[in-house]
C-alpha cells in the first residue's frame, strides 16, 4: 500500500468530453473502508460521494474528495488509492468514447463536459436517481437502456452546472448559491426571514427574488424541497418516521406527513414499503 500526505485538490484543470453513447458495466453503491485500488481500467467510472472522504492519484496529482462531491476516473489512465477511506458512495462504471480537454470557454449543453472532480450541485437529484437505478439494476427490473439512459441524465446534469460554475461570475448567481447552501446547511432547523437578512445584509425580499431568478423557485420551496430530499434518504436507509421529520426540521409531525405525501404522493410509511420492496445495494 502507497502512504503519501493528501493534498486536498477540488479544481482539477482536468476536463474530459464524454459521447452520451453509453454501455454500463455495473451500478451500486458502497459502503465501508478500503484503499482504492491501483489500476489501469478499460471503462470510465463516475463517483458521487454520500459520505466520508476517498483519496487517490491520478495525473501525479493527489485528490481527496467528500460528501456531496464527485469524481470522474478516465478509461486507460492509472489511478491509485492513498490511503484506507471510510466512505459512502454510489458510482458506475460504463464505456464510453472520452477524451481530454481544455477547460470550457462558453456553455456547451449539447455535449457532456465534465471536469475530473466537482460539487454536487443542491438543487439537482443526482442521489435520488442513483438511488432509483441502483434498486432496479438487478431482475426482474435490469434493463441495460434504462440503466444507461439515468448516468446519462447525471452526466448531462453535472455537465451542465459545472461549466455555468466555471464560467458564470455574476454576483446575482454566486449569491444564489451561497442562499441554497446555507438552505441546505440548515435543513436541520427553522430558518426566518430575519435569518437570511442577518445572514446576507440584504432584505429579503431582495434575497428571494434573486434566488428565484436563479433557480426558478422560492427560497420556502427550496427549503421544502432539501428536506423532503433529505426525508426520503433517511427514510430509505431505515431511520424512523419520527427522527425523520425532527432531522429535517419538522417540529410538527402531523405537517410532516402532510408535506411529504403532497411532495411525493405517498405517506412516508407508504414510501418505506415501496423502498423494502425493492432490491437493495450489494454491499
Amino acid at each position: 500500500m502507497r502512504q503519501e500526505a493528501v493534498s486536498v485538490n477540488l479544481s482539477s484543470t482536468h476536463w474530459f468530453k464524454l459521447s452520451d453513447d453509453i454501455r454500463i458495466e455495473s451500478v451500486d453503491k458502497y459502503t465501508g473502508s478500503n484503499v482504492h485500488p491501483d489500476r489501469v481500467m478499460t471503462q470510465w467510472v463516475m463517483v458521487l460521494m454520500c459520505s466520508g472522504e476517498r483519496t487517490f492519484r491520478i495525473y501525479d496529482e493527489d485528490y481527496a474528495v467528500h460528501s456531496n462531491e464527485f469524481f470522474i476516473l478516465p478509461a486507460n489512465v492509472q489511478h491509485y488509492g492513498i490511503k484506507k477511506d471510510l466512505h459512502q458512495a454510489y458510482f458506475s462504471q460504463f464505456w464510453t468514447k472520452g477524451t481530454e480537454v481544455s477547460p470550457p470557454t462558453k456553455i456547451d449543453p449539447d455535449n457532456i463536459l465534465l471536469p475530473l472532480c466537482g460539487q454536487i450541485p443542491i438543487d439537482l437529484q443526482c442521489f435520488a436517481v442513483m438511488e432509483y437505478a441502483v434498486r432496479h439494476r438487478t431482475a426482474p427490473f435490469y434493463s441495460e437502456k434504462f440503466l444507461a439512459s439515468q448516468i446519462r441524465a447525471i452526466l448531462y446534469q453535472l455537465s451542465l452546472n459545472m461549466q455555468k460554475a466555471a464560467l458564470w461570475s455574476k454576483q446575482e448567481n454566486l449569491l444564489a448559491y451561497r442562499i441554497l447552501k446555507y438552505i441546505d446547511d440548515n435543513k436541520g432547523r427553522q430558518l426566518l426571514e430575519q435569518d437570511y437578512v442577518e445572514s446576507f445584509s440584504k432584505s429579503y425580499h431582495r434575497l428571494n427574488a434573486i434566488f428565484q431568478y436563479v433557480y426558478g423557485m422560492t427560497i420556502k420551496q427550496m427549503q421544502i424541497n432539501l428536506r423532503i430530499d433529505q426525508a426520503k434518504r433517511m427514510l430509505s436507509s431505515g431511520h424512523s418516521i419520527v427522527e425523520t421529520s425532527l432531522t429535517c426540521g419538522f417540529d410538527d409531525y402531523l405537517y410532516f406527513l402532510k408535506v411529504f405525501k403532497r411532495k411525493t404522493g405517498m405517506t412516508p410509511t407508504e414510501f418505506q414499503t415501496t423502498v423494502s420492496s425493492l432490491p437493495g445495494p450489494l454491499s
